[in-house]
C-alpha cells in the first residue's frame, strides 16, 4: 500500500507539472493579451523568398501559389519557388501556370519535406533574399502574411512563427475543434514564453527565418516531425523562436480520424526522434551556460501534448476514485486528482473562447471524449514504431 500511494503522488506531480507549466505561461501572457497588438508596418524591404515544398499536389499547388502573390507586399521584393519533390502528378506545371518558380527534385530514397529544404537552401542562392519563408502546399496565405514578417524581420527577429489557422473549419466535429491547439498557443503559450525570454515552438507551417540565419545553419533537420526538430537545433544555436499572431496562414487538417492517424503518428514519432537525438546536446548547454532557453525547448518537447495530459489527468482521476470506493485510497489524492482535471479543463475553456468559436465549435466539444481515447491510442502506436521512419503523404481534402 506504501508503494502504491507513493507511486500515485508521484503521478500527481508529474500531471501537475504538466498543467503548472502551461498555466505559469498563461499567467505571464496576460499582460501583453492586455496590451493588444501592434498593427503599424514600416515601409517593406525585406527581399522575401517564399518556399513552398510540394509532393503531388496539383490540385492545390496553384491556390496556395496564388494566395502567396496576392499578398499586399511589393513584387520587387518577393520570389515564390516550390520544389516539386519527387512528384508523379502536373503540380511542377499547376505552379508555374499560377506564377512561381519551380525546382524540380527526384531523389527517390530521400524523400519528403525535410530533404526538399535542405536541397533548396543549398541550391538557392540565400545572399540575394533577406527573408525566407516556409509554406506547405495545401495552404492559403493571409494577405498581410508577408508584411508582418517583414516588419518582425526588421526589428530583429530571426526566427519566426506564424498563426496556423484551419483552413476547412466546417468539415467536419474534429476540424471544428482544430482551432483549440492555435488558439491555446497564440494567445496563452507564446505571449507567455516571449514574456520569459524563452523560445516559441514551430508549426512546420508560416515559418519565416532571416536568410543569414538559414545560411548559416542550413537545414538539417531530417525527423519525421522537421519543425520540433529544428526548433530544438535553434535553441541549441541560442536562437529565440519569437511569435507573429498577426502573420496568418490557413492549413488544411484531417477531416476524420482515420485520415489523420498516419499524421498524428507521424508528428509523434517525429517529436520522440528529435527529443532522443538532442536531449543530450541541449541539457549540457543549459549547464554549462547556465541559461534556460535549452532547457525550456527540452521540456517542451518531452512534455505530453494537451489531450494526452488531459486523458493522463482522467485516468488517474478515475483510479483514484475507484481506489476510494473500495478503501484503499489514500487521504486526498482523488480531490488532487480532480483539481488537476478541473485546471486542464478551465484552461482549456479559456484557450477556446479566446479564439472566439462559433456555435457549432461548443458543439463539436462533445466529441473531445472519443478524441481524447483516439490520442492515446495513436501515441501508444507511435511509441511502439519508432523504428520506422518512412514518410507517409496526409491524404488531402
Amino acid at each position: 500500500m506504501v508503494m502504491l500511494t507513493a507511486l500515485a503522488w508521484m503521478t500527481a506531480a508529474a500531471l501537475s507539472i504538466g498543467i503548472g507549466y502551461e498555466l505559469v505561461l498563461m499567467l505571464a501572457s496576460l499582460p501583453a493579451l492586455a496590451r493588444g497588438r501592434r498593427h503599424d508596418r514600416p515601409t517593406a524591404r525585406t527581399r522575401f523568398v517564399v518556399v513552398i515544398p510540394a509532393h503531388d499536389e496539383a490540385a492545390l499547388i496553384g491556390a496556395t501559389v496564388r494566395s502567396v502573390l496576392a499578398n499586399d507586399y511589393p513584387a520587387r521584393l518577393r520570389d515564390v519557388v516550390v520544389v516539386a519533390d519527387n512528384c508523379t502528378d502536373d503540380t511542377a506545371a499547376c505552379a508555374r501556370l499560377a506564377g512561381a518558380m519551380c525546382y524540380e527534385r527526384i531523389q527517390p530514397d530521400r524523400r519528403g519535406k525535410p530533404w526538399a529544404l535542405n536541397w533548396t537552401f543549398g541550391t538557392l542562392d540565400l545572399s540575394r533574399y533577406d527573408g525566407v519563408a516556409i509554406v506547405d502546399a495545401d495552404t492559403i496565405v493571409d494577405p498581410g502574411f508577408l508584411r508582418e514578417m517583414d516588419r518582425r524581420l526588421q526589428c530583429g527577429e530571426r526566427a519566426i512563427q506564424g498563426y496556423y489557422g484551419v483552413l476547412n473549419p466546417d468539415d467536419s466535429w474534429l476540424t471544428r475543434l482544430a482551432g483549440l491547439p492555435a488558439a491555446l498557443n497564440n494567445y496563452f503559450l507564446y505571449p507567455g514564453k516571449q514574456a520569459l525570454g524563452l523560445s516559441c515552438s514551430l508549426a512546420g507551417n508560416g515559418m519565416c527565418f532571416g536568410a543569414s540565419l538559414i545560411a548559416r545553419l542550413g537545414w538539417n533537420a531530417f525527423t519525421l516531425s522537421e519543425d520540433w526538430e529544428y526548433y530544438l537545433i535553434l535553441a541549441l544555436a541560442g536562437v529565440r523562436v519569437t511569435s507573429a499572431p498577426d502573420a496568418v496562414i490557413y492549413g488544411q487538417v484531417a477531416r476524420s480520424l482515420e485520415l489523420g492517424r498516419a499524421q498524428r503518428i507521424r508528428w509523434s514519432k517525429g517529436r520522440m526522434q528529435a527529443l532522443a537525438i538532442h536531449w543530450r546536446p541541449l541539457l549540457r548547454k543549459a549547464l554549462a551556460e547556465r541559461t534556460i532557453l535549452p532547457l525550456d525547448a527540452l521540456f517542451d518537447i518531452a512534455r505530453p501534448t494537451h489531450a494526452v495530459l488531459l486523458a493522463a489527468s482522467l485516468c488517474f482521476l478515475a483510479a483514484m476514485t475507484c481506489l476510494r470506493a473500495v478503501g484503499a485510497g489514500s487521504g486526498v489524492l482523488p480531490e488532487v486528482a480532480a483539481a488537476i482535471v478541473a485546471a486542464q479543463a478551465a484552461y482549456f475553456l479559456a484557450g477556446f473562447a479566446a479564439g472566439r468559436p462559433p456555435l457549432r465549435a461548443w458543439l463539436a466539444l462533445a466529441g473531445v471524449p472519443w478524441y481524447l481515447a483516439w490520442k492515446s491510442v495513436v501515441t501508444v502506436r507511435a511509441l511502439t514504431s519508432l523504428r520506422e521512419r518512412t514518410w507517409v503523404k496526409t491524404t488531402r481534402n
